[in-house]
Parts: structure tokens; sequence; C-alpha cells
């Protein structure tokens, strides 16, 4: 596990979500862990019972968060827990079909980039090299094929 998972680290969590408009990124792995770490720990235990509150107010406020970066249009950053990338995606789908939006590309990226901002001024990245993403701002991803930092694939 990257980080201990104790009432303290999910505390702290919670805090710099409260802290800040944008979503913090979290490990790819954060859901899995909080669900084998509440298996380790005794049926009706008053830590097991804080975890689980502490656990739900903070899914709770990045639910709200990644809905607000759906209003604006805006990518997600990275990294996220795979179950929110997921959510995002499909709700960002289901947009699309009710809005006539361009359908999301898979973009390949040839090389690892950190988070930067396009001429847009939407922020991309981080992603590591040869990561499969899905892109739905156009001028996003003509900005990647411009500068050779990745492809379209099917």
């Amino acid at each position: 596990m990257e980080n201990e998972l104790t009432i303290n680290y999910l505390n702290n969590i919670l805090k710099n979500e409260n802290k800040t408009g944008e979503i913090v990124s979290l490990p790819r792995n954060f859901y899995k862990n909080i669900e084998e770490k509440e298996k380790t720990l005794t049926k009706d235990s008053d830590e097991l019972k804080n975890m689980i509150k502490l656990f739900d107010l903070i899914k709770e406020k990045r639910r709200q968060k990644i809905l607000i970066y759906l209003a604006y249009n805006k990518e997600i950053p990275r990294p996220l827990p795979s179950e929110e990338e997921d959510l995002y995606t499909q709700i960002r789908i289901i947009l699309n079909k009710n809005q006539g939006e361009p359908k999301p590309q898979k973009i390949k990226f040839w090389k690892s980039i950190p988070e930067i901002i396009t001429s847009t001024g939407n922020k991309i990245g981080p992603y590591e090299q040869a990561e499969i993403v899905l892109l739905y701002n156009l001028s996003d991803i003509k900005f990647i094929i411009d500068n050779k930092l990745g492809e379209i694939i099917d």
C-alpha cells in the first residue's frame, strides 16, 4: 500500500478535498485499499465506523467535484482511482449522447508528460508513456498530435 490507511490519513485527504475546488490526486487503487483495510478491522469497532464515515465523506466530496468537472467540460486530473475515472467516463458518454457532442477519442501517449496547460487553457496530464486515455476536447487532441506527444488509436 502506498500510504498506510489510517484515520489520520483519511482525515488529511478530507481536509485537502475541502481546501480546494480541484480533485486531489489519489492512488489508482485507493478504493481497493479501503476495502482490504475494512476486512482487517473488527466488525463493530469504533475504528471501522470512523473509517467508513470518513471514506463516505471523501467519496461524496469527490463525486461532487467530478460532476463540476463535467459541467465545465474539464478533463479530470490524474492519477485518480480507476473507479472515479470510470464514473467520469460513463457520465461523459451519457452527456455526449444527449448533447450531440463529438465522441471521445482514444489517445496513446508516446512519452511520459507532466501536467501541462494547452493553448486553450485546459490542463491535461500527467500521463505515462504508452498510457491510453479517452479525451473529448478536440483542441486538446489536436494539441497532443501537433506536438507529437501521442496518437489517436481505434
